[in-house]
């Protein structure tokens, strides 16, 4: 395993990070065995990946009461991120007490690394950037970070004067989905937050298992990739189906010719693009996990990722700046 330092800090973070958003099961993921969940923490451990992502959002600390318990008797190799949940749980006077719900889910007395999950407009910015550095200052995290912030939402946080506090911005980042390409990445370089990613197989489009509309489960077909033409997809507008597909079909053929998986080529188009830290994966199985982990070594030419690239560029266009992979138009919540 590859390890990077966490933004400006000394915190060293493995290049594949584990995911862990669906071990909470619920309606978006589906039932989950906790069972088969601490048995991928502990082979992602044993692997060498150390950096575990959760959420206090996951099913209301579901999420990271499972990766608490995996974690007894190994927090030492461990650098745990999660999220504090959007709302009033952004305000300096009331983070504390969502930081230490989560510090009780993970029965531990500190996280490494503190999110803010989504842009939240209705509290000042400088509000929630204060309980950031007072959780920082007791001890309670040890470095803080954003997610899921457009362009705009970055410099609304620079003017805070405070910017670096933060070490790491978790984005959506694939071959399909790159609108932190107009502008947001070159912020996060910048200002040496690193950019961890998430949805880097686009939520299965680029696994290679969906090859129409058809195959897509319905819980996905919320994404922006999917054509809004049914009440079940709540994006608000046209998708690029077809520009998707076609895309799918295009990498299948140029990874085949190269005898590459598509997850391989397309984590390995991922771990060549600048500012990029670490590529979340989200197994559900230990099966899954080992196959995530395989592409960790793969190499591609750079001329084979500009192919990649040309191939994946008419989903790109159609998707446009938006960083929000679910909403759009005046539902989006980042810009």
């Amino acid at each position: 395993m590859k390890y990077v330092k966490l933004g400006k800090t000394d915190i060293d973070i493995s290049v594949l990070s584990l995911g862990c958003w669906s071990f909470a099961g619920g309606s978006y993921w589906g039932e989950q065995d906790e069972r088969e969940s601490i048995k991928i923490i502990d082979a992602a451990l044993d692997l060498g990946i150390n950096f575990l992502d959760s959420a206090q959002g996951y099913e209301n600390g579901v999420s990271e009461r499972v990766v608490g318990k995996a974690l007894k008797g190994k927090r030492d190799k461990a650098v745990l991120a999660t999220k504090v949940s959007h709302g009033d749980h952004y305000r300096a006077a009331t983070m504390i007490e969502a930081c230490e719900f989560s510090l009780k889910n993970f029965q531990t007395d500190y996280i490494d690394l503190y999110y803010i999950h989504w842009p939240n407009m209705k509290v000042p910015f400088e509000d929630t950037m204060e309980g950031l550095e007072k959780l920082k200052e007791q001890g309670k995290i040890r470095a803080a970070g954003i997610s899921n912030f457009g362009q705009k939402q970055m410099w609304m946080l620079e003017d805070t004067g405070k910017f670096d506090l933060l070490e790491a911005h978790q984005l959506p980042y694939s071959l399909f989905f790159r609108a932190i390409e107009y502008g947001v990445k070159q912020k996060c370089i910048e200002k040496n937050l690193g950019i961890v990613c998430y949805s880097t197989l686009a939520q299965g489009l680029l696994s290679g298992k969906f090859e129409s509309i058809a195959d897509v489960p319905e819980h996905l077909k919320v994404l922006r990739f999917y054509d809004n033409d049914d009440a079940v997809r709540a994006h608000g507008g046209k998708g690029c189906e077809r520009e998707a597909f076609e895309a799918v079909r295009g990498l299948k053929a140029l990874c085949a010719e190269a005898g590459l998986s598509m997850p391989q080529a397309c984590l390995a188009w991922l771990f060549k693009q600048k500012g990029v830290s670490s590529l979340l994966t989200g197994p559900r199985t230990v099966g899954e996990l080992m196959e995530n982990y395989a592409c960790v070594g793969t190499e591609i030419s750079d001329e084979f990722a500009a192919k990649m690239t040309e191939i994946s560029e008419p989903v790109r266009i159609k998707l446009g700046a938006n960083t929000d992979m679910w909403f759009k138009g005046e539902r989006a919540r980042s810009f």
